[in-house]
């Protein structure tokens, strides 16, 4: 059963990656725009953050999860990066008080789970308003707040490196990272242990509440790092980001490129393949100047066939319906 499960996986990934090709290759024969250098360094560019993103919502993903709140939690940790930059505290000391908000937010969004056993889709629906709202009320009165003018120290991270954006580098370091500890390390098989079989995870003695906690702490970590990313390119941070359409965007990566709701599936690869493909898409229809609702249209389209696909070949069974977000 696992090794069919596995080579259900690979499919997935590898149709999604020959897609993608095509697509880039029909693109490129008919968009003049399109197979550019600088096309080409604004689509790497544009692709990394929200790769960031779905490599911190495949460890939840895995566990039969998903985080809702991840971009929330992106958006006022790296606010509160840019608050105390104002402030005139030191870089390095203004990364870490980001850093610590945002895996205590992380870290109540896997208590809330595991403690209080709510839906988790309820969870972090519910979550991400309180953190954005507290944010508001307390020491981000305005929705947008720029870098100071002479302390842009953090828009180093949106040079290039030899010709390579350093978004896309930060982004190769982490799917790296992610693929090690997904695939060669203890707590990472505990994550498809957990995604496969609550019940029996438990009785082998897992740490069951550890699994989960690692899950939501490593969306929140990687969500503070996307969110420093996208401060470093646009020397601001806007809150409205928010309300936008990028978790569905991220949550669209993850399970295109192969992971399923249903727990126990989804690695860097199906990532990788999903962003290809999502990132070729975004990018050709800003080039053909699509609208945003048809563009939402087409997206919600594409995530809804996956969805039905991998209804009909991953059927839930009782355990996973019982767990089900």
């Amino acid at each position: 059963m696992k090794s069919l499960l596995r080579t259900r996986i690979i499919s997935q990934e590898t149709a999604v990656l020959l897609t993608a090709l095509l697509l880039a290759l029909l693109f490129a024969m008919t968009l003049d725009a399109f197979a550019t250098w600088g096309n080409m360094m604004t689509l790497l560019r544009s692709v990394s953050v929200l790769g960031i993103l779905a490599l911190g919502m495949i460890p939840v993903v895995i566990v039969r999860g998903i985080d809702l709140s991840q971009v929330g939690i992106s958006m006022v940790s790296s606010a509160i990066v840019v608050k105390c930059i104002v402030l005139g505290l030191p870089l390095p000391l203004c990364l870490l008080a980001g850093l610590a908000l945002a895996l205590a937010m992380g870290a109540i969004n896997s208590l809330l789970v595991d403690r209080l056993q709510i839906p988790v889709l309820f969870v972090t629906l519910t979550t991400v308003f309180i953190f954005v709202g507290l944010a508001r009320t307390t020491v981000l009165p305005s929705m947008i707040i720029n870098l100071p003018p002479g302390k842009l120290e953090l828009t180093v991270l949106s040079m290039n490196w030899h010709g390579v954006p350093v978004p896309m580098l930060v982004f190769a370091a982490c799917a790296l990272l992610m693929h090690l500890f997904l695939a060669h390390t203890t707590p990472g098989r505990f994550l498809y242990a957990y995604g496969d079989n609550t019940e029996t995870a438990r009785l082998y003695g897992m740490p069951i509440r550890s699994i989960l906690f690692m899950a939501y702490m490593s969306s929140a970590l990687l969500a503070f790092i996307a969110g420093v990313l996208m401060v470093s390119g646009t020397a601001i941070v806007d809150l409205k980001t928010v309300s936008s359409t990028l978790i569905f965007d991220v949550i669209l990566v993850v399970i295109i490129g192969g992971a399923s709701f249903s727990g126990a599936r989804g690695s860097v690869a199906s990532v990788m393949a999903g962003l290809l493909l999502m990132g070729v898409l975004l990018n050709a229809m800003t080039i053909m100047d699509i609208n945003s609702q048809l563009q939402n249209m087409i997206k919600g389209t594409v995530l809804l066939a996956v969805l039905i696909v991998d209804k009909c070949l991953n059927p839930l069974d009782e355990e996973s319906a019982r767990q089900s977000i």
